[in-house]
């Protein structure tokens, strides 16, 4: 197939160094030189729109076809080439694997979403960068100037080559030429952040050193998980004496320290969701330390390691996973997690037939190398109890312990109760007989009448009202009921209804939204009436790019609507024009 496409051996290009999957398809566009981007997508993708996004691009199934993996396999252009080479040491095996499964597919619409990066308050359009003196060197060395995906890394607004600021591409991220291919021109490209009297530079350098160090490093899948970073960052706010002994947050003197820190970071309109105040400060910090009830944005977790340690090896040196935290094994370890499940299987067979004859879990432990908790966690999986000489755990409290781990008590709340630590409740668990498996299904019975009492309530609360409303009223009772009890949560869904004809009351305070947004667009039409040409839409955009998200809700911006209208000589509908409207005449 290949040979069809691409008949000439060197009308397909090789990879530049460190480039991106987008900037290599928009040099062959250039070098194919087809009047129409439709042309080369169709020729790299099989469709005129497939595989067009720049950061997570789809259909890349039809890429490695086409080219017959002679750029490299869906799997290694998905996770080397593209925007998941930033996110990849922040996600599970699990949620990789799908990420990449919905990129090799025809679409990867939600995605997104499903990242968290809609709902994190960090811009999830993933604006093209490129650095002026990387333009130059690859121009001179290489012959093109391409996009370089480090550069594209959110966090990094200073080239880790040159350390000068990257500069921001006008197009692409701002819906206009959105499928459209392109290179690097510096009449396209614009500062990324306004002058201040405060430059944030030295501070955003030392972000972007940081962030392209571990991005970079040759980690676990997931070594960067959420969890595993909080614990980190607890033990270092512990050194620091802004953790209490009893696992609380000294806020006041932690936030005052980390809001100066952020204020040095203001800057790209990436980092606005930062905190600008105190209070919102405190808030923040509280969401990092306390327990994790949904996904964190990468970018706060590096601002988060950036706050509290001095450069990435400060952090990887605190940094460790912990044995139960370990990730997914790769397929290359297949032979060996083999060898040592056999390995494991054996020493059980043995552990039980030594305490069948009487030897205490201490020597039979001894004797087959492995340690006691190990052991008698093994004999409660196969049925055996084990005698116990309690030192800390005595009798009447274990019972007490065991009654209430039954009944489904989390751990942390059963420790506390007791006066122990979680470590040892989780001993106890995978050491007496039934009880772990007692423990979960306790659990799951208190989820499962939690979630079908949420839910009842809404639809009683709200009848005649479709799913889509209900479970954005409580996302989390719908998601339990869908994956665990879907077969109740068919039979108590609504049959589809019209929409709700009076609108709810939104936690958006869209005056102050509106006023802002006015005067930023009423200075971006001042600065482009000086051309003297007529105005249109896409280029207020590209001064703007905020704006265009918010034309579906025009018509809760009146003043931001008045300034439009007056600078486009013409009323603008409530809902958004089509996209290939907003993209400026191809030249």
């Amino acid at each position: 197939m290949a040979a069809d496409l691409f008949p000439r051996a060197d009308s397909l290009l090789d990879w530049l160094p460190g480039e991106s999957l987008f900037s290599l398809c928009s040099r062959h566009h250039r070098l194919w030189g087809h009047s129409l981007s439709s042309r080369s997508t169709e020729n790299l993708f099989g469709g005129s729109r497939l595989g067009t996004q720049h950061d997570f691009p789809s259909a890349l199934d039809n890429f490695a076809a086409r080219t017959e993996g002679r750029l490299g396999t869906a799997q290694e252009t998905a996770r080397d080439r593209t925007l998941l080479r930033f996110y990849r040491p922040f996600l599970p095996q699990s949620e990789l694997d799908h990420v990449i499964w919905a990129m090799r597919g025809p679409a990867v619409a939600h995605l997104k979403f499903r990242l968290g990066l809609l709902t994190s308050r960090f811009r999830a359009n993933h604006p093209l960068k490129a650095c002026a003196a990387c333009m130059q060197n690859d121009l001179e060395e290489h012959g093109w100037v391409y996009w370089h995906l480090v550069h594209q890394f959110p966090g990094v607004w200073f080239c880790p080559t040159h350390s000068v600021p990257l500069r921001t591409s006008r197009l692409k991220s701002t819906g206009v030429e959105r499928f459209l291919w392109h290179l690097p021109r510096t009449t396209q490209l614009v500062d990324s952040w306004p002058p201040s009297n405060a430059d944030p530079s030295a501070a955003l350098l030392r972000l972007s050193n940081l962030t392209v160090a571990l991005v970079g490093a040759d980690r676990e899948v997931g070594w960067l998980g959420a969890d595993l970073v909080q614990s980190t960052l607890r033990a270092r706010l512990r050194e620091r004496g802004w953790l209490t002994p009893s696992g609380n947050t000294r806020l006041t003197e932690a936030a005052n320290d980390y809001l100066q820190h952020c204020s040095q970071l203001r800057g790209p309109e990436e980092l606005s969701g930062l905190p600008a105040t105190n209070d919102e400060a405190k808030v923040q910090i509280g969401r990092l330390i306390r327990p994790l009830r949904s996904g964190v944005h990468p970018i706060r977790l590096l601002v988060a390691i950036d706050w509290l340690f001095s450069d990435a090896s400060d952090f990887q040196a605190m940094h460790t996973m912990p044995p139960g935290a370990a990730v997914e094994p790769s397929a290359a370890d297949g032979v060996r997690q083999g060898e040592d499940v056999a390995k494991d299987d054996a020493r059980r067979m043995q552990l039980a037939e030594l305490l069948k004859s009487g030897a205490s879990a201490t020597a039979a432990a001894k004797q087959l190398g492995i340690d006691v908790a190990t052991a008698m966690a093994w004999a409660a999986s196969g049925g055996v109890q084990v005698r116990r000489r309690p030192k800390v755990l005595k009798p009447a409290a274990r019972v007490s312990l065991v009654r209430c781990l039954r009944r489904g008590m989390d751990k942390v709340d059963a420790a506390g109760r007791h006066g122990i630590s979680v470590e040892t409740v989780t001993r106890l668990l995978h050491t007496e007989v039934g009880l772990h498996a007692a423990w979960k299904a306790a659990r799951t019975a208190r989820a499962q009448r939690m979630a079908r009492a949420a839910w009842t309530k809404l639809l009683m609360a709200h009848p005649g009202i479709g799913v889509k409303v209900l479970r954005s009223m409580d996302p989390a009772s719908y998601a339990w009921l869908y994956r665990n009890d879907r077969p109740w949560l068919t039979e108590h869904t609504p049959a589809n209804a019209a929409e709700m004809t009076t609108l709810r009351q939104s936690p958006v305070r869209w005056d102050e939204r509106d006023r802002s947004l006015s005067v930023e667009v009423e200075k971006a039409v001042e600065r482009l009436a000086g051309s003297g040409r007529k105005l249109q839409l896409w280029q207020i955009f590209q001064a703007v790019p905020q704006l265009k998200p918010k034309l579906a809700v025009l018509h809760r911006l009146p003043l931001t609507q008045q300034v439009l209208e007056r600078a486009l000589g013409r009323r603008l509908a409530r809902k958004p024009p089509d996209m290939l409207q907003l993209e400026p005449p191809a030249t």
